[in-house]
């Protein structure tokens, strides 16, 4: 720890003396007025930046992304770091301007960082680790994701935690550091499979032209992945056969489609007097002792 620190404090003096020496012919008014010139450029900088950013974000075509939400937290982060290192410089030129020494300012910022990579380990897992997950997309706000066991939809997408609130409506918070595996169940197509029945006094290939035709319109819906696909006979027994239809939707819009893909195979199977084999119903009485 000893030679790190020396080694600093070397680092520090070296360019303290480079700093300095840059503005050791200037004049008081000379000096006063790099002051301005340098927190002028700083804040035009850091306003045309913001400015830039805001302008991109809020644009229609950046919200119809699916990664919005990763590009607003990549770009707040850097934003901020931007801002940071902007200052430190300003800092940095005006007390060399003025002749003030910036060797116990450098030296103090080197040991802090390595201060804070020695002790706080965990929180700088967090911090990568949550920058990897935002930056390659693994999954954003609003995603059905599993992790660590735990199934449910992120509430919140940060650089340290991810919160993930579950079907019982617990929030999990998850330290980002503790996240090996991923499931993310938002970006695959979810397969849907419809199975009804029909008597065998029933033409097979005159239902399914029938039922083909009234889920037809579901062909360019937007919920449909791949659309409705009609199998056809898949079992025969004693007294009905089995027709099967299958398709792919988004995730989380399959329920409210297959409900209105049923009530209309039901509605065709009602209209066109198509049987449907009986149901036969057996009530068992207790009888009391």
């Amino acid at each position: 720890m000893g030679n790190i620190t020396n080694n600093t404090d070397k680092v520090a003096n070296e360019a303290d003396m480079v700093l300095r020496s840059k503005f050791s012919g200037l004049v008081v008014w000379e000096r006063i007025v790099l002051v301005i010139v340098v927190v002028i450029a700083i804040a035009v900088i850091i306003k045309l930046f913001d400015k830039f950013v805001e302008r991109q974000l809020n644009s229609e075509k950046m919200k119809s992304k699916g990664s919005y939400y990763r590009i607003v937290t990549i770009t707040t982060l850097i934003k901020r770091m931007l801002k940071i290192a902007l200052v430190f410089i300003g800092v940095t030129i005006i007390m060399g301007a003025f002749n003030i020494s910036i060797a116990p300012l450098l030296a103090t910022v080197g040991i802090f960082s390595l201060a804070i990579g020695v002790g706080a380990q965990n929180l700088v897992k967090d911090v990568i680790n949550g920058f990897f997950i935002i930056f390659e997309d693994q999954y954003s706000v609003g995603d059905l994701v599993e992790v660590n066991g735990i199934e449910g939809r992120v509430e919140d997408l940060g650089l340290r935690v991810t919160k993930i609130r579950d079907f019982g409506r617990i929030l999990h918070i998850i330290p980002n550091s503790n996240i090996s595996i991923v499931s993310n169940k938002e970006r695959a197509a979810v397969r849907t499979k419809i199975d009804f029945y029909i008597d065998n006094s029933e033409d097979p290939e005159f239902v399914c032209d029938k039922i083909r035709e009234a889920i037809s319109k579901y062909d360019d819906a937007k919920e449909i992945v791949t659309k409705p696909d009609l199998w056809g006979v898949v079992a025969n027994e004693k007294d009905y056969y089995k027709l099967t239809l299958v398709y792919y939707t988004k995730q989380g819009e399959q329920y409210d489609l297959e409900y209105a893909i049923r009530s209309d195979i039901l509605r065709t199977l009602q209209g066109e007097n198509i049987k449907t084999p009986r149901v036969k119903n057996e009530i068992y009485k207790k009888v009391e002792e």
